[in-house]
Parts: structure tokens; sequence; C-alpha cells
């Protein structure tokens, strides 16, 4: 599978792969793609990477990139990579692995969903098909956009906080395999002083496409 690196609808082919200490281990490191943070209220959550040709990179410069690997298994049952030689499909590629480095707003969160299904109130309990929403529902009520579950199958999960114990604001950051040819979304609340509050994403095969919501109108973007 190809591995893309997601921020805030900024996507780079390839993931970066550190050197991460196991504190409990003494002096052992592993390679391994990492997300979150660590302190309190948040949390590291840690990919090991079987690595083979950049291995040496790795031990020299305690970081690396990969851009294709294979899923596999820890002894403990846990999901790892398998790191492969960078292969240029002519066929187009069936699932990627995406690390979602999602940020949060200033006092906010931030959510991994999949594409807009509709609208609905949460006072009223009335729901529409309509993808652009109106203000209002037919009882005049404030109305929220409905999002169709996350598509896509998370490895590990980390959290990002704000504040010293990151009751200012929260958010996940995961690793996940993503199938081709369904829209999945990063969206991003709290205070984000102009920037779009989500991005929407879709693998085709052979690109990974990348838009905001009103981008996607105007272009008719998937």
């Amino acid at each position: 599978m190809k591995i893309f690196t997601i921020e805030n609808g900024a996507v780079t082919e390839g993931a970066k792969v550190i050197n991460y200490h196991l504190r409990s281990s003494g002096d052992i490191t592993i390679p391994a793609i990492t997300v979150g943070e660590e302190g309190r209220g948040r949390k590291v959550g840690v990919l090991p990477v079987q690595l083979s040709a950049n291995y040496q990179q790795w031990q020299t410069e305690g970081h690396c990139w990969v851009y294709n690997a294979q899923l596999g298994q820890t002894k403990t049952g846990r999901p790892k990579l398998l790191a492969l030689a960078e292969l240029e499909p002519e066929e187009p590629a069936d699932n990627i692995i995406c690390v979602f480095r999602t940020q949060i707003g200033f006092r906010g969160g931030n959510a991994h969903t999949g594409d807009r299904v509709g609208w609905h109130c949460t006072t009223c309990g009335a729901v529409g098909p309509e993808l652009d929403p109106p203000e209002l529902c037919p009882n005049g009520h404030f109305v929220n956009i409905r999002f169709a579950e996350f598509p896509g199958t998370i490895l590990v999960q980390g959290v990002i906080a704000q504040g010293t114990a990151g009751a200012m604001g929260s958010g996940k950051q995961i690793v996940a395999v993503m199938p081709p040819g369904k829209v999945f979304r990063t969206g991003y609340s709290g205070r984000l002083y102009g920037k779009p509050a989500a991005h929407y994403y879709l693998w085709d095969g052979f690109t990974l496409q990348v838009a905001t919501w009103d981008e996607r109108q105007v272009a008719e973007l998937f």
C-alpha cells in the first residue's frame, strides 16, 4: 500500500519514521510512525515499522521516510508496517495508509468522518437530505450537518491538546487504512482565524485528491 501524510489539507507522499524510545525497556529504540503527543491529557500512538533498504539511514540519522508498506502484526497481535521498496503501479492501487496529523483550532477540537449526507436538528429531530443545509429547520431551530461514518480502518490513535492538562482543547490524530472511492473528511473546531473548517479527500486509485467543500462545489470535484 502507498502511504500518505495528511495535515489539515496538506497531502505529502510517504510518512516519517522516527527513532522511538521504549522507556520501560531500558535503552531500546525502534523505528516507528507516531501520532499525538506526550503530556497530561495527551497520548502518543505508536505504529512500529519494520524497515528494509532504509534501515541503515534510520540507524545513522534517527529517521527516514517510507512510501510503501504491507500491513503486519506484532507478536502481541497489534498492527505494524513492513516497509517495501517504492514502486510505480501501472494499475490502480487498492487501499492506502494515511497518517493523519490533524490539528485543532484554538480552544477547539477535530473530527475524522465520511462525506456529508444531509442535515439534522438536535432540538426537534428534523432531518433533511440537503448537503448545503438551510440555516434553520422548518421549526425555526439551527441545524447541523450530518456526516457518514469514517470509512477507514484505524490502526493507531493519539491525542493532542492545548493547555497544561489539555483542558483548553484536544483532538485525535490517527493512522488508518483508507479504501478507494470513499470520500473522507478532517474537520476542525475552535478559533480558526480564517482557515477552512474542514477538508475532504478521495483516493481514486492513482491520486489522493483534496479540497474544501466550496472548492468541491465550484470545480465539481468528486
